[in-house]
């Protein structure tokens, strides 16, 4: 049985239009499925808890990064991640995690990934009471994000760069310390990534060594930088090669501790958490705690 977990209003409603085509594929090749909607944030949480409780043996998040984040909270609040594969149908904006999966392109390949079911046990993320799989974020790269989730006009790429340009405009910094590895470190960044997964942003390969299932993060710190540079430094993080720069430092690890004097702007997997205490950040991984359904390996 499969429970599909959809939210229409994903790629700024494109996730709609796909609804007959999925059903259209699930029957055809014989897949016995149950489809819900979601019309308000944080539902598809309650879908997901609900399916694994019921004993769905399958549960397929369809949609952006969000709809993908909340499903992966929903199967770790029921407490048995272990008893369910999950399946994903990009079809949101800048289906960042599905960067990691190397997907197909038509629906129809995808649907048959699904139904040829290698699955795959990946690492999560978790930070406080709130999990996510693809990446977090702390500071400038958290304030575009924020100013994405505002705009209900533009979609995936073009919208992260309009956000990046309006980010810009109150561009600040932030003195953190760090902790990785039992050292700690101070320093004024510009952001903090903590990436499971090698993209964010629609097209930002921040951490492009990163692999979601090696039990590792991998994290990019950034230096403080000029507006000017910022705007040269966009090409190189969108190729991942940024990390040639002086400015970058990256590091792997299991957790990370970032304190500061101040509230840090943060998001996770695209999404803006309510998160009781943003002045000490602990982000720690849980490794191959989802059971992910992947292409087979050639």
């Amino acid at each position: 049985m499969y429970k599909i977990i959809l939210n229409p209003f994903a790629g700024k409603g494109k996730a709609f239009k796909c609804v007959r085509t999925i059903e259209k594929y699930f029957t055809k090749f014989n897949m016995p499925y149950e489809m819900v909607l979601t019309n308000c944030s944080r539902q598809a949480i309650d879908f997901a808890h609900e399916a694994v409780i019921q004993g769905v043996e399958n549960i397929i998040a369809a949609g952006g990064d969000g709809t993908i984040n909340e499903v992966i909270n929903g199967i770790m609040k029921s407490g048995y991640p272990e008893n369910v594969n999950l399946g994903v149908i990009p079809i949101g904006g800048g289906n960042d995690f599905a960067k990691n999966l190397d997907l197909p392109y038509k629906l129809r390949d995808i649907v048959q990934i699904i139904k040829d079911n290698h699955v795959q046990l990946v690492d999560i993320g978790q930070i406080e009471d709130y999990y996510f799989i693809n990446t977090l974020g702390v500071g400038f790269d958290a304030q575009v994000a924020i100013s994405y989730t505002k705009n209900k006009w533009l979609n995936g790429f073009h919208g992260y760069i309009y956000a990046v340009m309006k980010a810009l405009i109150r561009k600040d910094s932030y003195y953190v310390t760090v902790t990785i590895n039992g050292e700690t470190f101070t320093q004024d960044a510009l952001f903090v990534t903590v990436g499971n997964g090698i993209c964010c942003g629609g097209r930002f390969h921040l951490t492009p060594d990163a692999k979601i299932d090696d039990e590792l993060f991998d994290f990019c710190i950034f230096d403080k930088l000029s507006r000017r540079k910022i705007v040269k430094f966009i090409p190189k993080a969108v190729k991942g090669t940024h990390t040639e720069l002086a400015a970058a430092h990256m590091y792997k690890g299991k957790e990370i501790l970032i304190e500061a004097q101040r509230d840090l702007p943060l998001y996770l997997d695209g999404e803006i958490p309510f998160i009781k205490d943003r002045k000490h950040i602990h982000v720690k991984i849980l490794p191959h705690r989802i059971q992910l359904i992947t292409p087979e390996p050639e």
